[in-house]
């Protein structure tokens, strides 16, 4: 039989049948792969939108009923009923504790820092009576001879400290700066105030097979209204 006619030979078929297995295991773990990456991504983008939805249920609901006086840690979360049993969740909420000492290291901090600050020295220093606060047109002529620092601070000021436009609006620079100076003593208090308004919140979510759980985890903080305040169990 000649060569043109003959069909194949055992030996051909069998390799032929070893390359395509191959080939088709090749293929398979690449589709195998490719399926499970299309499920994490799935899960994970699942998670992000429940992680949304139960950060804004508790900021809503620390916000309308207020925070408790103790820390809760631990706490299970209440999910979707769709979402019972694939995912679990838990959060903590915590209070800001600023201590005594930083406060009043804040408070020092503040009051440095606005006596040092360009636009004080400009205003409130260096009038005809050295540390009392100066007229506008010194104070001008301080802003302008320190330019590089003040540049926004002149454009802006200018036409405010213009002696004219100063006898109509009644710009008393004694009264701003003695008021800059109660301002900044309050700073320690208004931390404390904001502090006391104030929780951090941090949410666990996971999800997946025992000894290959996936968790995200967030972190933000909420305020609410203190008076709402109660002390809650463990």
């Amino acid at each position: 039989m000649s060569a043109a006619k003959r069909g194949f030979s055992l030996v051909e078929v069998l390799v032929a049948i070893g390359i395509l297995a191959m080939v088709m295991t090749a293929v398979a773990q690449t589709s195998g792969t490719s399926m499970e990456n299309t499920a994490e991504v799935f899960s994970v983008t699942q998670a992000s939108h429940l992680m949304e939805g139960i950060v804004l249920d508790l900021e809503e609901e620390y916000r309308t009923e207020g925070f408790p006086t103790n820390d809760l840690e631990n706490r299970e979360c209440e999910l979707p009923r769709e979402f019972d049993g694939t995912f679990e969740c838990e959060y903590d909420l915590l209070g800001m504790d600023v201590g005594s000492d930083n406060l009043s290291s804040l408070g020092a901090d503040a009051n440095e820092n606005v006596n040092a600050s360009p636009l004080m020295q400009a205003f409130c220093t260096g009038g005809a009576d050295g540390q009392q606060p100066v007229d506008p047109a010194t104070a001008l002529a301080n802003l302008a001879g320190n330019a590089g620092q003040n540049v926004g601070a002149l454009m802006a000021f200018q036409a405010l400290l213009d002696p004219g436009f100063n006898q109509i609006c009644g710009l008393n620079l004694d009264k701003m700066c003695q008021n800059t100076q109660m301002i900044t003593s309050f700073i320690p208090v208004i931390i404390e105030q904001a502090a006391k308004s104030t929780r951090k919140l941090v949410v666990r979510l996971k999800w997946g097979e025992m000894n290959a759980y996936q968790t995200m985890r967030i972190e933000t903080y909420i305020t609410a209204i203190p008076g709402g305040d109660k002390e809650e169990g463990p």
